[in-house]
């Protein structure tokens, strides 16, 4: 599945995947149940207001940053929150974004996300937990670089509000991944530490409701 939804030597910022921590999972104390599909009608992603931010280890030292822009995709959502979101998002490559021409250009190239080959990364969630009010872990597959694994995802509804066609609700999803794990190897062992190999993803999203006809 290729579609679903952060010095030149860091080149191989893996986009979606995390710091230096584990990947979240929902405190033991949580209340826990399992969500149920969403009743609400499908929202619209807003590509201007929805994308992802990918940080990386760099020469072990700082934490770059970087972003691909303009996520498309839809977000299933009861509004009295009574199941998990259920989040279809697309985030082409060709839209990474690190404020440098020159470093996004080589991200897109072979030794990393090779965009000619692989042009598109997706999340398709597949179920979730409630972690508190608006608050989810959620399940589901990731695919990235030709290859899909299921991940969990930490997702908080930051509100609803009222766009032109009807409400808007925003999410803001975490998840840490290892880019080893989906073949991208560069600058781990060659060129050594030359950037880490845990990445994390902080995905931005607001969807619209549909307006009735």
């Amino acid at each position: 599945m290729r579609t679903l939804i952060v010095a030149s030597s860091l080149i191989a910022i893996p986009l979606l995947a995390a710091a230096s921590r584990p990947m979240w999972s929902a405190p033991a104390n949580a209340a826990v149940v399992l969500a149920q599909p969403a009743a609400e009608g499908e929202l619209t992603l807003d590509p201007v207001h929805s994308m992802a931010l990918f940080r990386i280890q760099h020469l072990e030292a700082g934490q770059f940053w970087g972003r691909i822009n303009a996520l498309s995709g839809s977000v299933a959502w009861p509004m009295d929150d009574s199941a998990a979101p259920t989040i279809k998002a697309v985030a082409e490559l060709k839209n990474i974004d690190t404020g440098s021409e020159k470093l996004d250009n080589n991200l897109k190239g072979p030794n990393f996300f090779n965009e000619r080959e692989f042009p598109s990364i997706s999340f398709t969630s597949t179920g979730g937990t409630r972690v508190t009010e608006r608050h989810w872990t959620l399940t589901g597959d990731l695919s990235l670089h030709g290859v899909t694994k299921p991940v969990m995802v930490d997702c908080v509804v930051t509100g609803v509000g009222k766009g032109p066609t009807g409400k808007k609700v925003g999410f803001e999803c975490q998840v840490t991944i290892k880019r080893s794990e989906f073949g991208m190897t560069w600058g781990i062992e060659k060129p050594p530490k030359a950037l880490g190999d845990e990445v994390r993803l902080v995905i931005g999203l607001e969807a619209d409701e549909s307006k009735a006809e």
